[in-house]
C-alpha cells in the first residue's frame, strides 16, 4: 500500500502546483481576463481539473516505472516537477505574446532558446526569477527527500502492482473517464466564455498533447455547421463582385517588388489609425502618397501566419499555422511564385534566426528562393536584441545582396527590432507613457522607422521602378480586444508610378497578393487568391480568429461567433473601434457568410491533397 501511497503523494504533488501556477497564470496575465470576474475565474481554473490530473497522472506513472532505485526515482520524479513549473510559467511569456497556450510551437524552443530566455529575463525579470528560485528549490528537497522513497521489489508482486498502478493512471490520463477519446486541448471550448475555456486548460498538457501528436500536430478546429444551399448562397454573395472589369495589369513594366512584413506593428499603436502619439512619422508620411485602406485585418497571431495569408491568399488553420506541419508540404498558390513564373528573381530576408517557426523554409516553400537570417548577417551597426539583428543592420544586408540579384526581383523583409524590447544605444528615446514597458515598445516602433526611411530612400534612388508593398506580419503587444489583436497597417507606395488612392474599407491580409496578382499580371479573378483586390472590387470581407472567437468584418458591420456554442455578438465600428448593438436581420447573414466561408477554406486546407 506504501507504493501506491506514494504514487497517489506524487501526482496530488503536481496537481497542486499545475492549478498555482495556472493562478498565477491569471493573475499575471489579468488585463487579459478583465471581463471575468474572480468567481468566474477561479470556477475555469478548477474546471479544467481533468486536464490537470491527465497530464500529472502520465507524468507520476513514468516516474513510478523507475521505482527500482531511491536515488533514480527521486531524480526523476523532481525533474517532472522542474519541468512542470517551467513550462506552465513559460506559457505566460508565451502568452504575453501570441495570445494562445504553447502547443506545437514547443518544437521551436530549441532553436530559439536562448533567444527565449533572453526575452523572458529582460521582458518578465520577476517570473523568470521565480521560476529559477522555484525549480532550485524543488531539486533541492528533492535531492534531501530521496532516502524516502519507497522501492518496488521484483517479487511475485511486482506486475500485479504496476498492472494496477497502470490501470489507475489509464483512468486519470483519460481524464477521469473508461471512456471516450483521451482528452484533446479544444474541449476546454466546452465552456461558453472564451476566457474560461482559456484559464481551463494547463499548458503542460497542451503541450504533451502536441509532442505525442507530432505527426498531426494541427488539427481541423470543429466550427457550427451549417445548411449546404445557405453556404452556397453565401459565397456566390461575398463574389458577386468578381466579374468587375479593369485593364490589367494595371503597369505595364515590370517593377521590383518590396515586401516589407512589419513586424508586429499594430494599428493600435500608429497615429493614421487613432493612436494619440506619432510613433512611426515616416510611415505617417508615406501613407499619404500611398493606395491603403482604412486599416487591414491581419490573417494570423505568428509570422508564418501572416505570410501564408499574404502571400497565398488563404485563411490559416484556426488558431495555427501550417509551418511546419504536414500541411506545409501541399502545393499553395503563391504571388511569390506567379512572379517568377515571369521572370522575377526572388529572397526573403528576416531579422531573427530563419528556423524561427520555421519561417525561412516556409518562405521558400512559397516560392522565394533564398532565404537568409540573423546567422547570415556578420557586419552590424547597431547591437544585437535578443532575437537577432536590428532592422538598420537587416536592410543594410539586404541592400548588399539586392545588388547581385537580376531585375525584375521580389523580396520579402520580416525585422526583429519590433520583436523585443530593446531600443538600441545611442538612438534617443521619446517620452510616450509612463508605462516603461510600454514607452519601449513604443520606442522599438520609432527605430524600425527610423530604419525603414533609410531603407526605402536608398531602394527608390538605386531601384527608382519599385513597388513597396507595407504590412504587418501580425499585430504585437498585449491587446485585450478580439479586433484590435488583428488590426494592421497596410499601403501600396510607388510614387514614381502610381498615384495615391484611399479607400474607406477595412481589407484582410489575403487581398495583398490579389493586389499585386492585378498591379503586375495580370486578371487575378483567374487565380485561386480567396481575397480581393483593392484596384478592382468593390465589396470587402475579412475574418479573424481568437481564442475560439471567430470575427467577420463587412464594410462597417462585425459578427464574433463563439465556435463551439455558436452564439454571437454584433457590433458596429465607429472608426476603428467595436460598438456593441443590437443583433439584426443583417447580422445573421454575416453569421452565415462567416462560417461558409470558413467551411470552405478550412475543408480545403485539411481535406484537399492537391492544389
Amino acid at each position: 500500500m506504501l507504493l501506491f501511497k506514494q504514487y497517489y503523494k506524487i501526482l496530488m504533488l503536481y496537481v497542486v502546483f499545475i492549478i498555482v501556477t495556472k493562478v498565477v497564470f491569471y493573475l499575471y496575465l489579468q488585463d487579459d481576463f478583465s471581463d471575468l470576474s474572480w468567481q468566474s475565474a477561479t470556477y475555469a481554473i478548477f474546471w479544467g481539473y481533468r486536464f490537470d490530473f491527465s497530464v500529472a497522472a502520465l507524468l507520476a506513472f513514468i516516474a513510478s516505472l523507475f521505482d527500482f532505485n531511491k536515488k533514480i526515482y527521486a531524480l526523476v520524479s523532481t525533474l517532472f516537477l522542474v519541468l512542470i513549473i517551467n513550462i506552465q510559467i513559460g506559457d505566460i511569456f508565451y502568452f504575453s505574446e501570441a495570445s494562445r497556450h504553447t502547443g506545437y510551437e514547443i518544437f521551436d524552443a530549441f532553436i530559439d532558446a536562448e533567444s527565449l530566455l533572453l526575452t523572458a529575463y529582460s521582458q518578465h525579470f520577476w517570473l523568470a526569477l521565480m521560476a529559477l528560485i522555484l525549480s532550485i528549490t524543488t531539486c533541492i528537497v528533492g535531492f534531501l527527500k530521496w532516502k524516502m522513497v519507497v522501492i518496488t521489489e521484483l517479487n511475485r508482486y511486482y506486475f500485479p502492482k504496476k498492472i494496477i498502478l497502470l490501470v489507475l493512471s489509464i483512468f486519470f490520463i483519460r481524464g477521469m473517464s473508461v471512456q471516450g477519446i483521451p482528452l484533446n486541448p479544444w474541449q476546454t471550448g466546452q465552456l461558453a466564455n472564451n476566457q474560461q475555456a482559456i484559464l481551463a486548460l494547463n499548458a503542460t498538457y497542451s503541450v504533451i498533447f502536441a509532442l505525442t501528436n507530432k505527426g498531426k500536430a494541427i488539427h481541423q478546429t470543429h466550427i457550427p455547421s451549417i445548411n449546404q444551399s445557405i453556404s452556397d448562397q453565401s459565397l456566390k454573395t461575398l463574389y458577386a463582385d468578381k466579374n468587375v472589369g479593369i485593364n490589367t495589369p494595371i503597369l505595364a513594366s515590370k517593377p521590383n517588388v518590396v515586401m516589407l512584413f512589419l513586424e508586429s506593428w499594430s494599428a493600435k499603436y500608429m497615429q493614421p489609425y487613432g493612436y494619440q502619439h506619432s510613433t512611426t512619422p515616416y510611415f505617417d508620411s508615406i501613407l499619404k502618397h500611398s493606395i491603403r485602406p482604412k486599416a487591414m485585418v491581419a490573417g494570423g497571431h505568428r509570422t508564418s501566419e501572416g505570410i501564408f495569408a499574404a502571400l497565398s491568399s488563404m485563411q490559416n488553420p484556426l488558431g495555427g499555422a501550417i509551418a511546419k506541419t504536414p500541411l506545409q508540404d501541399r502545393e499553395y498558390p503563391s504571388i511569390v511564385k506567379n512572379l517568377s513564373q515571369i521572370g522575377y528573381s526572388s529572397a526573403f530576408f528576416q531579422g531573427t534566426s530563419k528556423e524561427t517557426s520555421g519561417v525561412g523554409s516556409f518562405a521558400q516553400s512559397l516560392g522565394f528562393v533564398d532565404s537568409f537570417g540573423k546567422r547570415d548577417i556578420a557586419d552590424t551597426k547597431y547591437p544585437r536584441n535578443n532575437w537577432g539583428v536590428q532592422d538598420y543592420d537587416l536592410y543594410q544586408f539586404a541592400l548588399k545582396k539586392m545588388q547581385s540579384m537580376s531585375s525584375p526581383f521580389v523580396i520579402g523583409i520580416n525585422g526583429a527590432t519590433t520583436h523585443d524590447l530593446v531600443v538600441p544605444k545611442g538612438f534617443q528615446q521619446k517620452y510616450f507613457s509612463d508605462n516603461k514597458d510600454l514607452n519601449t515598445m513604443l520606442n522599438t516602433y520609432r527605430f524600425a522607422d527610423f530604419s525603414l526611411e533609410y531603407f526605402m530612400k536608398e531602394i527608390k534612388e538605386k531601384y527608382p521602378n519599385t513597388v513597396f508593398v507595407l504590412f504587418a506580419d501580425h499585430a504585437g503587444g498585449r491587446i485585450s480586444d478580439n479586433l484590435e489583436n488583428y488590426l494592421i497597417p497596410f499601403a501600396i507606395y510607388a510614387p514614381n508610378i502610381l498615384s495615391a488612392q484611399y479607400k474607406d474599407i477595412i481589407m484582410s491580409q489575403r487581398d495583398v497578393a490579389p493586389s499585386l496578382y492585378d498591379l503586375i499580371i495580370g486578371d487575378y479573378t483567374k487565380t485561386q487568391f480567396s481575397g480581393k483586390s483593392i484596384f478592382r472590387d468593390a465589396y470587402y470581407f475579412a475574418d479573424y480568429f481568437h481564442n475560439n472567437v471567430l470575427g467577420w468584418i463587412e464594410a462597417e458591420d462585425v459578427v464574433e461567433i463563439n465556435i463551439q456554442t455558436g452564439d454571437f455578438s454584433c457590433f458596429k465600428l465607429n472608426t476603428l473601434q467595436k460598438q456593441a448593438v443590437k443583433c439584426e436581420n443583417k447580422h445573421d447573414d454575416l453569421r452565415n457568410h462567416a462560417l461558409s466561408f470558413t467551411h470552405y477554406y478550412q475543408n480545403l486546407l485539411f481535406n484537399v491533397k492537391s492544389k
